[in-house]
């Protein structure tokens, strides 16, 4: 009997270092390729789309499910983004950042809210255990949201990635995985950095 504990905490241990080395390394490249896309690099892409796969992993062995879903939807918009820096010969027109237009307000808001009814009855259907579902839900949706005003280069888009930040560090924390919790609490302060520079286009347009 004390021969198989002792295989089993064995075990264990193995599995939560890996975990943990997962978790670390997705974070070093979540960095990463946030500072190379600051320095208007392709290579953010693919180190993104890594990052994107190790931890739609470790989110679905800690129970966030919800968010390794969030990550698949990353990594379909960033090999859309991959694609799109390496074909020179595309014409881009680029979006001028503005404000959200008031005929779009309302129609962000309902499809928030009725994206957010239909995943999470999904959802805690089909994951019964699921760790924190109604944060975990909210919080995929609003990541999404997110994602589409600033794919428009809408700069608001920043108040939802802050918002959601700040709500995603206290549930990374209180759900066992603080190098993502510290991950997320660097991204509050990466969005306030990213929404104090879309202010000045702005104001520099107007």
């Amino acid at each position: 009997m004390l021969i198989l504990q002792k295989h089993i905490f064995l075990c264990s241990l193995f599995i939560r270092l890996s975990y943990s080395s997962l978790e670390i390394t997705a974070a070093i490249l979540s960095l990463w390729c946030v500072w190379l896309a600051a320095k208007n690099k392709v290579l953010n892409w693919p180190i993104s789309m890594v990052a994107s796969v190790l931890y739609g992993w470790v989110f679905y062995q800690n129970r966030f499910y919800s968010e390794s879903y969030l990550q698949m939807a990353f990594f379909a918009f960033q090999s859309y983004g991959w694609w799109y820096w390496t074909i020179p010969k595309l014409k881009r027109k680029e979006k001028p950042i503005q404000k959200t237009p008031q005929r779009f307000i309302l129609w962000i808001i309902l499809l928030f809210f009725v994206g957010y009814f239909i995943w999470f009855n999904v959802y805690t259907h089909f994951y019964k255990d699921a760790r924190y579902p109604i944060i975990d839900v909210f919080l995929t949706v609003l990541s999404l949201t997110a994602l589409f005003m600033q794919a428009r280069r809408w700069y608001e888009s920043w108040f939802l990635w802050i918002l959601a930040d700040l709500i995603y560090v206290p549930m990374f924390y209180l759900g066992d995985q603080p190098i993502t919790a510290l991950l997320y609490l660097i991204f509050i302060f990466l969005a306030i950095f990213g929404l104090l520079e879309w202010q000045k286009v702005i104001k520099k347009a107007s």
